[in-house]
């Protein structure tokens, strides 16, 4: 069952973590397990109070981010600075004794109407507080005209997946923007992340 809850407060989801071990050798399944994701903080033109939401899937293999009022535009009714929307969450994530996982790949749907001319562009970044590089970066361009819904799935490469550090408990920063350029086009564009979309993040499993 999935439990979902705004971010206005913190936020505390629950799953079974049943994934299998990514590697040939092997050690078995674990048994089913709790496993919490709890939102901190929630920042950002792209996320204001109440209209963020998470979710987690029952088998432990991803978690879910979804938006009420995450739109970039320019053009007719859209302010200077709406070109440019970004959201910055802080998740504490709290592992069953002797795992660990990563983020192994990231889905983004949502709805764009770019006229011919104009850019819009999705990123993401995530990493483990305390760690000096970025964990992972994700970007996602797009060329007018667009209009109507779209998905991106970026797989993140074995040799760059960040692990929690085992036994340590360390937020997940995640930060997501939107941004559009009107440039030769006329008229309104915008670029989505609503109500009817979202971010899922994929982990893999692997013991300490």
């Amino acid at each position: 069952m999935l439990h979902t809850v705004a971010t206005g407060t913190a936020l505390l989801v629950s799953l079974a973590a049943t994934a299998a071990v990514p590697s040939s050798s092997s050690a078995s399944a674990p048994t089913p397990r709790r496993v919490a994701v709890e939102i901190v903080s929630a920042n950002g033109s792209g996320c204001p109070a109440g209209s963020t939401r998470v979710s987690a899937s029952p088998g432990g293999k991803s978690f879910k981010i979804a938006y009420n009022e995450f739109t970039a535009s320019t053009g007719p009714g859209a302010a200077v600075l709406d070109f440019r929307k970004n959201c910055q969450l802080a998740l504490d994530v709290s592992l069953p004794k002797g795992w660990t996982w990563a983020i192994s790949r990231v889905v983004g749907t949502g709805s764009a109407n770019l006229r011919d001319g104009a850019t819009g562009m999705q990123a993401a970044s995530y990493y483990w507080s305390g760690h000096s590089a970025t964990g992972g970066r994700i970007v996602n361009r797009f060329t007018g005209p667009v209009s109507g819904g779209w998905q991106r799935s970026n797989r993140i490469a074995k040799k760059r997946l960040e692990y929690l550090p085992c036994g340590e408990r360390r937020h997940l920063n995640v930060n997501f923007e939107l941004r559009v350029q009107a440039g030769s086009s006329t008229g309104t564009n915008w670029l989505a992340m609503d109500s009817t979309s979202s971010s899922d993040f994929h982990v893999v499993w692997k013991r300490c």
